[in-house]
Formats: C-alpha cells, sequence, structure tokens
C-alpha cells in the first residue's frame, strides 16, 4: 500500500465550504431535504479528490447521522478534522431547537467575515512591513559591510582624515565600528524580538503583551473594531440557533480572539444570567454605543439578531477603516524614519568613495 498525501484535517476556508455546502443541501427544494440526507450529500462532496484522506471521518459523520443515535455537531466532534468549539456550539444550539436551516447559513456568514478579515488585515501589512525589513537590512549591511570597505584603508593610512569628512559620514562611521564592535548585537535583539512574539501566550509574557496592545491606539482600535465584527456577526446566528441568550454571550467569548474581550463576555453572560437584562450587562464591552443600543432594541422587539445583524455592515466599514489607519501608521513610519535612514546610509556609501579618493591625492 502506497503512502497516501492529503488534507489531515479542514482549514479554516474548508470548513466555511463544508458549512456552506450543508446550508445548501439544507435548504434546497425549499427545504424538503432531511438533515441526514443533506449531511450525506456534503459528506459526499468532501470525500473525494483533496479531501479523499479524509473519507472515512466523512463516512463516519454521515454513518452516525444516519443511524439517528448521534446528533451532528457530535458527529462532527468525534472525527476530530477541525470543527472549532463555537462551529459546534453553533451547530448544537440549532439542533435542539431544530434551526439548522436558519443558523448554518448564518454561521457561514459569521466564518466567512472573520476569515476575510484577518486575511485582508496581513495582506495590507505585509507590503509595509516587507518594505520596512528590507530597509533596516540594507542600512545595516551599508553600515556594517560597505563603510568599512571604503573608509577603513583612508583611516589605516591617515587616521586624522576622519575629521576632515562631513558630519554625516563621521557619525555613521562612528555607528559603524560600534555595531561591529557589539557583532552579537543585533542577532540578539532579533532572537528577544522573535522570542518574545512566540512566547506573546504564555503565562509570564501574555499579560504584558495585551496590556501593551489595549495601551497602544492604533493596535486597541484594531483588535476591539475586529472582535466587534465577530460578535455582531456570531451573535445572530446563535441566537437564530434559539440558544438561550447568557447561553449566547458564553458562547461568544469563546468567538472572540482577545483574551480581555472573553472575559467581559463571560462576565456579562454571568450578571444576564443571574437577572440582569442582556443590555445592560453587555454595557462594559468596549464597543460602540451602537452595539448596546441595538440589543437594546432587540429585547423591547423580541427581534435581537435583526437588530444586531442590522450593524454587521457599519462594524465591517469600521474595520476597514482601522486597517487602512493602521497601515497607514506603518506607511509613515516606514517613509518618515527608515527611508530616509537608508537614503543617508546610501549617501555615504557613495560620497565615502569621493572622500577616501580625495585623501589619497
Amino acid at each position: 500500500m502506497g503512502l497516501q498525501i492529503g488534507k489531515a484535517s479542514l482549514s479554516a476556508a474548508d470548513r466555511i465550504d463544508f458549512f456552506k455546502t450543508l446550508s445548501g443541501w439544507l435548504n434546497a427544494g425549499a427545504g424538503q431535504n432531511s438533515v441526514a440526507e443533506a449531511v450525506k450529500n456534503t459528506c459526499a462532496a468532501f470525500s473525494h479528490d483533496e479531501y479523499s484522506t479524509l473519507a472515512p471521518q466523512m463516512d463516519t459523520i454521515q454513518r452516525e447521522v444516519e443511524n439517528g443515535q448521534t446528533p451532528l455537531y457530535q458527529a462532527l466532534a468525534i472525527v476530530n478534522v477541525g470543527f472549532k468549539p463555537q462551529e459546534l456550539a453553533v451547530v448544537e444550539a440549532a439542533e435542539r431547537s431544530n434551526q439548522l436551516r436558519v443558523a448554518i447559513p448564518s454561521l457561514v456568514a459569521a466564518l466567512e467575515v472573520q476569515s476575510q478579515g484577518r486575511r485582508d488585515l496581513w495582506m495590507k501589512l505585509a507590503g509595509p512591513l516587507g518594505i520596512g525589513i528590507m530597509l533596516v537590512l540594507l542600512s545595516l549591511g551599508v553600515l556594517i559591510i560597505m563603510l568599512p570597505m571604503v573608509i577603513q584603508p583612508v583611516l589605516d593610512r591617515k587616521p586624522e582624515s576622519l575629521y576632515s569628512f562631513p558630519f554625516i559620514l563621521q557619525w555613521f562611521w562612528a555607528a559603524s565600528v560600534w555595531l561591529r564592535a557589539n557583532p552579537f548585537l543585533i542577532p540578539a535583539i532579533l532572537v528577544v524580538l522573535i522570542g518574545l512574539f512566540l512566547a506573546r501566550n504564555t503565562p509570564t509574557i501574555r499579560p504584558y503583551w495585551l496590556k501593551f496592545m489595549l495601551y497602544w491606539g492604533v493596535s486597541r482600535k484594531l483588535i476591539i473594531g475586529f472582535n466587534a465584527l465577530v460578535v455582531v456577526y456570531f451573535l445572530p446566528a446563535l441566537v437564530r440557533s434559539g440558544m438561550p441568550t447568557y447561553q449566547v454571550l458564553e458562547q461568544l467569548a469563546n468567538c472572540v480572539t482577545n483574551p480581555v474581550i472573553s472575559s467581559l463576555l463571560m462576565a456579562a453572560a454571568e450578571d444576564h444570567r443571574n437577572g440582569l437584562r442582556m443590555s445592560v450587562a453587555v454595557e462594559p464591552l468596549p464597543f460602540r454605543a451602537a452595539f448596546v443600543n441595538a440589543v437594546q432594541a432587540g429585547e423591547s422587539t423580541g427581534a435581537i439578531a435583526e437588530r444586531v445583524e442590522d450593524l454587521q455592515v457599519p462594524f465591517k466599514l469600521e474595520l476597514e477603516r482601522y486597517i487602512r489607519q493602521v497601515t497607514s501608521t506603518i506607511k509613515f513610519v516606514v517613509m518618515a524614519v527608515l527611508l530616509p535612514f537608508f537614503i543617508l546610509s546610501t549617501y555615504t556609501s557613495l560620497v565615502g568613495p569621493i572622500f577616501a579618493l580625495m585623501e589619497y591625492r
């Protein structure tokens, strides 16, 4: 038997496609298909081509649901192919209230906007960050490699000639000497920065990392905007699944990516469970006042999902504006700090040979 290479689990895009396919089969023919039939057709679509390695797991899901002994959310959980707890929570609540046909499309919309938001953020940040890193490396290359090749022979022949060089050239030469005298400094800084980034979720570093990210105004807006968008997309899906509203807040705590906002949602869920109105319980959340107003209006009219759903487009536009602000800030740093530094470094590498030749006359 040959080695079979393929998917070992479903990625975020794959899970979106899975639920989108399931939603299509559930609502095909005006919703005449049974859940078992919809699951069967969906699993069949994810059992061949690039998903052929997942065929046994898909067969298990289909078999468990068709036997009628295992609900869909449990069947998805036991095969362990990457379905997230918040996704399973929506499916579980929808099954219990017989609202799968309504809840799954909302879940698909929530997952799509969550995935798209992350993708847009990284795509827009990749360019400025890449250019910034490249400029830093090129500038260091000029200081550590090029300047010594040009200036050092002159100083070996006539050390006092350094004082006849322009001030900027003297300053860059001093920086070059210092960097070459401390060759392990830059690698050490890189190791520390990379180590701090990789260890940002450890118990020791995490509180300080969260405090820094929420303290810096640019990242704070981005974190709040992204998590607010996730909430206004997942909340309607959870409410439509028939889940009690205090459990909706508990599940939202698992959906958001920031632990501080997650803890605020858990506290709001506990307050709401203890009798506080949902609109009052969510007031401590750092979202726009429109969110609390929408929840309050939804409580009054019995249409929380619809009122919060009205915020999806405004919150999405707001997140896009925050992403543009972050990108603009990074571009400003690159253009106002790193680019001039690189230009000056290049200037020294160009005029250095001129002054060196003048000293050799």
